[in-house]
């Protein structure tokens, strides 16, 4: 039997330190985030630790790291698991719609980095894949830019995903623009060298977000 509902809480850092184990383990080690530095961000109030609870359960299932722009009404998904035992059974499902309508007036969508496949078949490659198709059911639309996550070993190449609302039908370059370059001071002000990563890719940042897979392809080539 699925899933049927969800609660969202806010997480404490005493919830960050029960958290970060499993965080460790649910996500590449190039993709990750020290404790103090998630701990250094949390207290700073605009990134947040949102715990996914079951309220028939009584359990937590899963949990979420979200940013929340100063000006942009949106949000930049920056992690989201649920636990491991229980994937599949419609939690994450419900967790990212959610997240999805995370504020009720004027609120344009979210920005999600996600693994560009490995070319080598295999098990990771089928969950990255997989991971992929679950953004899209859900309506995430892939940027075309070609995305850097900016780390201390350099940029990490990976897709760029927008989940727009219901009502929204395009992204303007502007509003891309203002959501990187924030999430790079802010999320990634540990990363020294992330201007110069983000100007690898800046200039590639357009007006449509609804492109077609030629057009995508053509830009990843």
């Amino acid at each position: 039997m699925g899933a049927t509902d969800i609660k969202i809480v806010e997480g404490t850092i005493h919830d960050l330190k029960n958290v970060y184990q499993r965080f460790t383990a649910d996500f590449p080690s190039d993709e990750l985030k020290s404790y103090e530095h998630l701990k250094l961000l949390m207290s700073k109030k605009r990134y947040k630790l949102l715990l996914a609870k079951d309220p028939i359960l009584d359990e937590i299932v899963g949990y979420a790291f979200i940013y929340e722009f100063i000006h942009l009404q949106a949000i930049w998904l920056d992690y989201i698991a649920i636990d491991n035992q229980l994937r599949g059974s419609g939690y994450g499902s419900l967790l990212f719609k959610k997240l999805r309508n995370w504020k009720q007036n004027g609120f344009i969508g979210l920005f999600i980095e996600v693994e560009i496949p490995e070319a080598i078949l295999g098990f990771t490659r089928e969950n990255q894949l997989r991971r992929i198709c679950f953004y899209e059911r859900l309506g995430a639309k892939r940027l075309p830019i070609p995305y850097q996550l900016p780390t201390i070993n350099g940029g990490f190449p990976m897709y760029l995903y927008f989940c727009p609302s219901s009502h929204v039908e395009k992204l303007p370059k502007e509003q891309t623009q203002e959501a990187i370059s924030e999430v790079f001071d802010y999320i990634h002000s540990d990363v020294k060298n992330r201007d110069d990563i983000l100007m690898q890719f800046y200039t590639w940042i357009e007006d449509e977000i609804y492109l077609s897979d030629r057009q995508v392809n053509k830009i990843f080539k």
